[in-house]
């Protein structure tokens, strides 16, 4: 069983836990798409049409399986929250492709992001702008040219000078910080990442928090995800004045719709 298969566990929610969500909080779940907490036939059931096509358009039936939990899950879990069927909830895309509740749920201020890698996926529920990134270290990827093209010359240059057996973790740290940051505001590497210092920054604030502002003087931050040996993640929202809490994602709170 490769690294990409284990995937690190978080604490379950209490068993009187309610999905409630005020604006200054950040709810992030993490779940194996391998092992769902619900079987893979409902989660399909709950898809769109399109969803549906897109599934069968994947070569290797693993990766059909991926998508067909990562997207039911989603759907579970945004419905618990909204109080709805997974099956009515609808999607459409923000102007950089984002993806965004619509129709009914359009205007109820619920924001969403996912990420997944190998059998692991995080889902990070907000009540502003959020994005979440997750990596397993195991991926086989080209560093420099990623960072040239991301990276500030100050982040770059600090990368440099690590040692050759610190590279892998540095660069996955810093990686899965730009994506976060990209993914919240919506506007992937356009976003102007090569700008934006939140690799490698000495004093840090608590848990590795990075504030910054946008071209239009926003406050963004972004902290890391505690994961396991084999993988990172990052959190990023808009302010700076949320909290996030952390649960692996189970069957029960499913229950609720």
């Amino acid at each position: 069983m490769s690294d990409r298969t284990i995937v690190p566990t978080w604490p379950a929610p209490a068993e009187d836990w309610e999905p409630a969500l005020t604006v200054g909080e950040i709810h992030v779940w993490l779940a194996d798409l391998g092992r769902p907490p619900k079987p893979l036939a409902e989660l399909a059931a709950t898809l769109s049409a399109d969803e549906r096509e897109r599934a069968e358009r994947f070569r290797f039936p693993e990766h059909r399986d991926r998508f067909v939990a990562g997207r039911g899950l989603l759907r579970e879990l945004l419905g618990a929250y909204l109080g709805r069927s997974a099956t009515d909830l609808r999607f459409a895309q923000g102007s950089h492709g984002k993806p965004v509740l619509a129709g009914a749920d359009a205007g109820v201020g619920l924001h969403f992001n996912l990420s997944h890698s190998g059998d692991g996926a995080l889902y990070a529920i907000a009540r502003r702008e959020v994005g979440v990134d997750l990596e397993c270290l195991d991926r086989t990827i080209h560093f420099a040219a990623i960072l040239d093209r991301v990276c500030t010359p100050r982040e770059r240059a600090l990368f440099r000078a690590r040692p050759p057996a610190q590279e892998r973790e540095a660069f996955f740290s810093c990686w899965t910080r730009k994506e976060a940051i990209a993914k919240a505001l919506g506007s992937g590497l356009a976003s102007g990442l090569q700008n934006w210092e939140v690799c490698f920054v000495d004093g840090l604030q608590p848990h590795g928090r990075v504030c910054l502002r946008d071209a239009e003087q926003q406050e963004w931050s972004v902290l890391d995800l505690p994961l396991g040996a084999a993988w990172r993640g990052a959190l990023a929202a808009a302010g700076t004045d949320w909290r996030w809490w952390g649960w692996h994602l189970p069957d029960r709170i499913f229950d609720r719709t």
